[in-house]
């Protein structure tokens, strides 16, 4: 038998978890959060969308748990027993090929098919089982049966979701991670690929995964399993609505419902819906939202693919797990993939490698955006726009010599007299040391220095050991932080180029633009609850050091927009004389505005009676629509209080950015873990501006907030400082960017790079500057 049974299996985490104590076993409980609030947001979320959805989570309310048992009885639901039967039978094949090993399992419910897995195992001596359930009540009364039915039973529960029961029993390895009752045809491709990741992840070397697959089949027998003949499956759907009613206060009629599920070939899944007989209003009072759903509407409840066994595997393949036995039953009806984990997964390159790609991948992309200013005939204007694109660059090229060069070739800290990290709104030592007016030439001198640099820093990298003991090297950081300083460079080279209107540049953006918003959100707020979130990041390969460490922050509730503000919404405040009227102005703010006589953003002319902004040396109508960009802290802070609110702190931004009530977890991304795409997300220099509010709703954070990522990078009314337990991974640079006296902006821009954005991403900036990339969005007091 591996491993001690006298002791708990799993410790106790130190925070957020609780350990229920029974005669024989032991439960790991997830801190419950605001479970009400969490079904309210998600309902928003589904209800916003289209076509509309529901999360089948919330299908399995008590109620619905003791529905879908009697689903598993009728005679058309062939799922449940068809794969016990081939659990009974192949259970002892199964304990031959794994060995003693320790049997987790996601989803457990009430094990009932488990038993067979257990008597194999049982029946070769004393056994482990840890089952991972996000129902406490399920997985309590699941252990007390497992106990009284075995001696030799070892049984320690997970009440919590997939992820985060499977982090805290991962380390038990050698053993067998069981998904069964082809739950996974609940998601999604996109959904899937992320469970397979993250069980990759989880598990080590020569684990083993059984995996329960629904097969394709006939139409009709497909169709017969949820459409049942005593009508047990149009109740489980309509209980979703009357679990709505008893935990949201909505009131829907349940007589206004209609069943209906069928099979989308095409797509190889049962789709169910609700169909809506009647007009029906949804209310949300918790978070004050409301929706209005017509006679003759459908919203998707739930999904269930059915699948070809060599195509799951090929996809698993992907992921790191090889197919030791396939087992199903005599009419082919379901099966279950015995895989297990291989040494090293194809999906996981050489980190050598891999930095190495994204530096060059990064490069490529700053010499494409300076290629056009390569042929530009000698004259002022041009030679003062070369001239700031030139520091920009040299200040690359900086950072890679004294850090990926003579930083690593001594093995030592280098002496540095200039700062090297940048913001938004930098004037360095290092870029103020070049005149305006450079002599021909400095391109290309500049650009073959660049070159050299890269070429001597490949090459450290490739004879490197990324030694794991030094926090510069442990993971690539140093070069994670290398490729992130020229992605930011290089929207500074952007904004160097944008605001002029003496140049005009093709920039070489080609992405098609999203789909005009059929309506605007611009104005819309959401109310953010009051509550602790966990603040930063832990990431020590991606996040630098002022992103470092989590921690937890308590916030009172307050409002938030879902949206940037618009030019529409900006031009108000303008022609309102919203720069005349010093009551809405800190003192520092209209010292400046009458300082640089401001009347309007820096990118706005009033031209023929209209308001144009220019882009790229080019001058047009604003859209209303769009995003403001090129204001700094003070027009933003003015704004805000003209509006009669405020900027948000950035505490507030990040939990409204990041924070996912359901899983008492932060996301990577406002939409989750999935990395960006042009359809989440206005990043990657391929619109070249600001998209317009409602773009992306696809992009929408838990709480219902758009666009946090890409288009501008926001305002916040926070100092730019130190997180507690803050370290400096180098040497005093990092350090050198915090003040009081400079701004903190959060969200990345259009001219962000898509792998360089996260939620934690924060920047510093002076609120005297107006970088073109700029804009902000509200917030205020409940």
């Amino acid at each position: 038998m591996a491993g001690n049974t006298d002791q708990h299996l799993i410790p106790t985490p130190r925070t957020g978890w609780t350990r229920f104590q029974a005669d024989g076993y032991s439960i790991l409980r997830d801190r419950k959060g605001e479970a009400g609030l969490a079904f309210a947001e998600s309902v928003a979320r589904g209800l916003d969308d289209h076509p509309r959805w529901l999360d089948c989570r919330y299908l399995y309310d008590q109620a619905g748990s003791e529905i879908y048992e009697k689903i598993t009885d009728q005679p058309e639901y062939y799922p449940t027993r068809t794969e016990a039967s081939i659990l009974a039978d192949q259970a002892g094949r199964i304990r031959e090929l794994v060995g003693d090993v320790t049997v987790v399992e996601l989803g457990s419910g009430s094990s009932v098919k488990t038993l067979h897995v257990l008597d194999a195992w049982c029946a070769r001596g004393p056994a482990r089982y840890v089952p991972i359930d996000i129902s406490g009540s399920a997985l309590e009364g699941a252990c007390e049966n497992l106990v009284s039915a075995y001696s030799e039973l070892t049984v320690e529960g997970i009440a919590a979701s997939y992820d985060r029961g499977l982090g805290l029993s991962s380390h038990l390895s050698p053993l067998m991670l069981m998904f069964l009752g082809s739950t996974v045809g609940n998601f999604n491709n996109q959904e899937l690929d992320g469970f397979l990741e993250m069980v990759s992840a989880q598990l080590r070397e020569d684990d083993f995964f059984l995996l329960g697959i629904d097969l394709v089949k006939d139409t009709a027998r497909l169709e017969a399993a949820y459409n049942d003949a005593a009508g047990w499956t149009e109740r489980f759907t309509k209980n979703l609505f009357a679990h709505m009613n008893h935990r949201l206060g909505t009131c829907v009629p349940l007589d206004a419902l209609e069943h209906v599920a069928y099979y989308n070939e095409s797509l190889q899944r049962i789709e169910i819906y609700a169909r809506f007989k009647a007009e029906v209003m949804i209310d949300l009072p918790t978070i004050g939202r409301q929706f209005r759903v017509a006679a003759g509407e459908m919203v998707l409840v739930e999904i269930s693919r059915k699948f070809k066994p060599q195509e799951v595997a090929a996809n698993a393949a992907r992921f790191g797990f090889s197919l030791e036995e396939y087992f199903k039953d005599s009419g082919s009806l379901f099966g279950l993939l015995l895989m297990r984990r291989m040494k090293k997964a194809p999906f996981l390159e050489d980190r050598k490698q891999k930095i190495a790609a994204r530096l060059m991948h990064t490069r490529s992309r700053t010499l494409e955006l300076i290629a056009p200013l390569l042929n530009l005939e000698a004259g002022a204007a041009s030679e003062r726009r070369v001239g700031a694109v030139v520091a920009k660059l040299e200040a690359i090229r900086r950072f890679e010599q004294e850090w990926l060069v003579a930083g690593l070739e001594s093995g030592s800290r280098v002496e540095r007299g200039a700062e090297l990290l940048p913001h938004p709104g930098e004037s360095t030592v290092a870029e103020d040391s070049f005149p305006s007016v450079l002599p021909h030439g400095s391109l290309q001198s500049t650009l073959a220095a660049l070159e050299h640099t890269r070429a001597a820093a490949t090459r450290l990298l490739l004879e490197s050991s990324l030694d794991p003991t030094s926090p510069l090297t442990a993971r690539g950081h140093i070069y994670q932080v290398a490729v992130q300083n020229e992605a930011l460079r290089q929207e500074l080279i952007l904004g160097a180029l944008y605001e002029g209107n003496d140049l005009p540049y093709s920039a070489p953006g080609d992405g098609a633009p999203p789909a005009r918003p059929d309506q605007s959100i611009a104005g819309e707020r959401i109310l953010i609850p009051a509550g602790e979130f966990i603040m930063g990041s832990d990431d020590s390969e991606r996040a630098l050091d002022a992103e470092m460490p989590c921690h937890r922050v308590d916030l009172s509730a307050y409002w938030i927009d879902v949206a940037p503000v618009t030019h529409a919404e900006f031009q108000g405040f303008v022609e309102d004389g919203g720069y005349q009227r010093r009551d809405h102005w800190g003192k520092r703010g209209w010292a400046w505005c009458r300082e640089c006589g401001r009347e309007n953003p820096s990118n706005w002319r009033y031209i023929s009676g209209q308001w144009d902004v220019f882009v790229f040396g080019r001058g047009r109508p604003i859209d209303p629509l769009r995003p403001v960009s090129g204001v700094n802290f003070f027009e933003a802070d003015a704004y805000a209080s003209w509006a009669g609110r405020r900027l948000p702190s950035e505490a507030e931004w990040e939990k409204a950015a990041a924070w996912d009530a359901d899983r008492l977890e932060a996301r990577a991304y406002p939409w989750g873990e999935r990395r960006p795409t042009a359809e989440l997300a206005n990043l990657d220099q391929e619109q070249m501006e600001p998209a317009p509010v409602g773009s992306y709703p696809r992009g929408r954070s838990f709480y219902g907030c758009q666009q946090m990522l890409g288009d501008v990078w926001e305002w916040t009314a926070a100092p730019f400082l130190p997180y507690p337990g803050f370290v400096d991974r180098l040497g005093g640079e990092s350090v050198r960017m915090f003040g009081d006296d400079v701004r903190v902006l959060r969200g990345g821009s259009w001219a962000t790079l898509a792998w360089a954005v996260r939620n934690t991403r924060r920047v510093s900036c002076r609120p005297e500057i107006s970088p073109v990339c700029t804009g902000f969005r509200c917030a205020g007091d409940p």
